[in-house]
């Protein structure tokens, strides 16, 4: 059985993840942006898998900060770390900074698990067939990464904020595949979900969450995938992501533009 680590797991897609991964009896590290939130989510799946092993973890992922504090924690605490699912997200209606003076979306969805990751490493090593699997969106095929505005220093658009942030997870995922060969990682799109970030940023129902969890429970847990790597999947199935992603110098340029925002971030001036 694998130990993995679920970002955003106390509500919607990464809540119906560690469900059914739970079923499964693979170990699992739930995490929340509070500690509440993560021991409530705990509390639910217990209840219908009560022989599962759950640990929880914390961090605000608008905080650079806050997200190396528990990558910290994890190092210490963990034997190893199978795999890592990046799940968690946020679609914002109005403009906002984080902590750390990065537009929200992209502080959430991209930078904080661009950080996570990195610092998972040395744990994820430690695994026989690390997995990093990458939650994106086919709003990625909206997305444009223009390094003059990806900060929305000259302009907001709360939906080009999301589907630019979606483009990075693809791209992030598709270089850490060429970066790290000894893991898997992949990014994926989970469907057209009913969860809040659905509601509150397109105001539409979705499919149901078990349709939701499906390709991602797939890419951390199923043998068929394991060693299978820099792959974009729609419904369990390999398939072709932005013409974009495949850009490497692209790739290598958000990359290096993610390393130095996450630098002045953590060491402001």
């Amino acid at each position: 059985m694998k130990t993995i680590l679920i970002t955003g797991a106390t509500d919607g897609i990464g809540l119906e993840c560690a469900r059914q991964l739970a079923l499964q009896r693979h170990e699992l590290v739930l995490h929340g942006r509070n500690e509440d939130k993560a021991r409530h989510a705990r509390g639910r799946i217990l209840q219908i898998a009560p022989q599962a092993v759950i640990h929880t973890c914390h961090a605000d992922f608008a905080d650079l900060a806050a997200v190396a504090r528990m990558a910290e924690e994890l190092n210490a605490r963990l034997s190893r770390l199978d795999v890592l699912l990046n799940n968690a997200g946020v679609y914002m209606g109005e403009h906002g900074l984080s902590h750390n003076g990065f537009e929200m979306t992209l502080a959430v969805n991209h930078l904080a698990h661009f950080l996570l990751t990195q610092l998972l490493l040395p744990l994820l090593k430690k695994s026989v067939a690390p997995r990093v699997v990458t939650v994106s969106s086919v709003a990625h095929m909206s997305g444009r990464i223009d390094f003059d505005n990806l900060n929305s220093e000259r302009h907001f658009d709360a939906y080009n904020a999301y589907a630019n942030s979606k483009l990075a997870n693809a791209l992030f995922a598709a270089e850490l595949a060429r970066r790290e060969p000894w893991l898997s990682s992949n990014s994926l799109h989970p469907g057209v979900i009913d969860t809040k970030l659905l509601h509150s940023g397109f105001d539409m129902q979705g499919a149901p969450l078990k349709q939701g969890a499906q390709t991602p429970v797939y890419l951390a847990s199923a043998a068929e995938v394991q060693g299978v790597t820099g792959k974009y999947f729609d419904n369990c199935t390999v398939t072709s992501p932005a013409a974009s992603v495949n850009n490497v110098r692209l790739t290598q340029q958000l990359w290096q533009w993610s390393e130095a925002a996450i630098a002045r971030g953590l060491n402001p001036v």
